[in-house]
């Protein structure tokens, strides 16, 4: 029968491998309901147990030392199960002294890993015939990202890494001359121990131009031709941090390309124009990043900074006025977007969202300034009023698109005070703010 495994007790490889199969027991709280998307993203899952599986495989290996297992064909060829001489029967060497062997089980793409790129992988590390790895980024729960040539991970694991391609898999037998020496690093790994990497390169970055500028002096790192290169891969860094869902890394990488580019000495009016390109693509992006952040305000001020504005500065810069309940302004904006990209669903959506919220609000103002001067029935007057202010700053509390609602003009002191009492009893903050 299969064998139950328990998500919070753990499991090895020969628990996967099992030729009886297995099952996996969770509790209650990862029951969902039926109608939910099974595939939404989830930050924690990175590595399913058939990508694991696929990436231990070894059925495509099969030695003199492997065929004659018992139930060898139901549970396939175990990668433990095979000694590290036998294994470098079928692996090349990548190092001249042959202290760091190579078995490509997935090709790649492009090119190859630089010596000092960033670098996104998975892996899986072993000793010789056991089968529970010392090390893992499955048991750590993320992919591991790191800056390469910085003395950060063991010289084996280094010259690995830069043997890849973006997306490859491959298995690696590392020395001990170039992992953990001939001490070790007691009680978990022993002395002279040999190790074996399982690598999958996710991803990379070439950030060596980044040492290239650190290099120059003062007066060669304000040349725009000195930098260029820095800081497409300065822009290259924030997009990959934004992509993977680091908002707040990717801005401050965007705001150093921007500080390069406007300290930058231009020799002709060619490097003007491609320094302004490269403005108005930061800046850009810089805006959609405060957007998602919740910053309207910086969002504005960077489409404002844009040299050269496209339909991108217009649709950001809308949304972010809308969000800050400048209604007419956001409109305007984003109806100069739609004309020029007047087939882009997301500009119209977002106009109609804009004019949601815009005849919303217009409707609450209306009914505060008819209270505001109907003198003949005081009572009435305050009642009415009390009930629109309370409406619109329920309404502003409960809306997750707004960050910012102006009050409307011409209202008393004493009418103010009273927004403001309503707004504290929900938790909101009343600002002043010079224009």
């Amino acid at each position: 029968m299969t064998k139950p495994l328990n998500l919070r007790d753990g499991f090895t490889l020969s628990d996967l491998l099992s030729p009886d199969g297995f099952t996996v027991e969770i509790g209650d709280e990862y029951f969902q309901e039926e109608e939910e998307d099974n595939f939404s993203y989830n930050p924690n899952v990175f590595l399913s147990n058939e990508e694991l599986i696929n990436m231990l495989n070894m059925d495509d290996f099969k030695t003199d030392e492997t065929e004659d297992d018992e139930n060898d064909e139901a549970t396939g060829t175990m990668l433990c199960g095979i000694s590290f001489a036998t294994m470098k029967t079928k692996m090349i060497p990548i190092t001249k002294d042959g202290k760091v062997m190579k078995l490509i089980k997935r090709k790649g793409v492009g090119e190859i890993v630089p010596y000092n790129a960033q670098v996104t992988i998975k892996y899986i590390s072993y000793f010789e015939y056991n089968d529970e790895p010392f090390d893992s980024t499955y048991a750590h729960g993320h992919p591991k990202t790191v800056r390469l040539n910085q003395d950060l991970l063991i010289p084996g694991l280094e010259l690995a890494i830069t043997s890849m391609e973006k997306h490859e898999i491959a298995i690696f037998i590392i020395h001990p001359d170039l992992a953990y020496g001939r001490f070790g690093c007691p009680p978990r790994i022993l002395p002279n121990e040999e190790v074996m990497f399982v690598i999958h390169v996710v991803d990379f970055l070439d950030n060596g131009s980044a040492d290239s500028y650190l290099d120059l002096n003062m007066e060669e790192k304000k040349l725009f031709s000195n930098i260029v290169k820095c800081i497409n891969d300065l822009l290259n860094t924030a997009k990959y941090n934004f992509i993977n869902m680091k908002t707040k890394k990717a801005i401050r990488v965007y705001e150093k390309a921007i500080r390069l580019l406007e300290n930058a000495e231009l020799k002709d009016d060619k490097e003007e124009e491609e320094v302004k390109k490269l403005l108005s693509r930061s800046y850009n992006n810089l805006a959609i990043c405060f957007n998602k952040e919740e910053m309207p305000r910086r969002a504005c001020m960077a489409c404002n900074k844009v040299p050269i504005p496209t339909v991108k500065t217009y649709f950001n810069h809308g949304k972010a006025l809308v969000k800050i309940g400048e209604y007419v302004k956001g409109l305007n904006e984003l109806q100069i977007a739609y004309k020029m990209e007047p087939k882009d669903k997301d500009i119209y959506k977002e106009i109609c969202l804009a004019n949601e919220k815009y005849i919303k609000y217009n409707e609450i103002e209306k009914r505060l300034w008819s209270n505001c001067f109907n003198f003949s029935e005081k009572e009435k007057k305050e009642t009415e009023f009390q009930k629109a202010a309370r409406e619109m700053c329920e309404s502003f509390a409960k809306d997750n698109y707004l960050s910012r609602q102006p009050f409307p003009e011409g209202l008393t002191r004493e009418e103010e005070n009273y927004i403001r009492e309503q707004a504290a009893a929900l938790g909101l903050n009343v600002v002043s703010q010079t224009k």
